[in-house]
């Protein structure tokens, strides 16, 4: 079995920040829609990645997921102002935890050295 390339951790936090509909939302996400789009293409640098969610995949949208780099939950928030999907309340809840990309296909590998992890247990566990 061959090893993943270990690649460099992001330079900054990265934040998940789940939006998730409420029973108000439907008529709201068609109004704001051509809106949201317009924002996040103006904003695309702020995003790792973005999209809407759905229970299955042909499922209605039941809210949406950002991935934004930022020093604190509080400061990726802030940069969602201004779209309208967050300006008209649309969403029932949003919350923000950190979060650390560490491997994938979209990393292009892995961010960690097993060695130094056996070397440093209680950090890592």
């Amino acid at each position: 079995m061959s090893k993943a390339k270990r690649v460099p951790r992001l330079d900054q936090h990265t934040w998940l920040v789940t939006c998730l509909d409420g029973p108000e939302t439907p008529p709201l996400r068609n109004e704001h829609l051509f809106g949201h789009l317009d924002h996040i293409e103006a904003n695309n640098a702020d995003y790792r990645v973005a999209g809407p969610i759905r229970e299955t995949p042909d499922g209605p949208i039941i809210g949406s997921i950002f991935l934004i780099p930022a020093d604190s939950a509080d400061a990726a928030i802030s940069k969602m102002e201004g779209d309208p999907y967050i300006s008209s309340g649309m969403y029932a809840s949003i919350t923000a935890v950190h979060f650390a990309p560490a491997c994938g296909d979209w990393m292009g590998g892995v961010i960690w050295d097993q060695d130094e992890i056996r070397a440093n247990m209680a950090k890592y566990t």
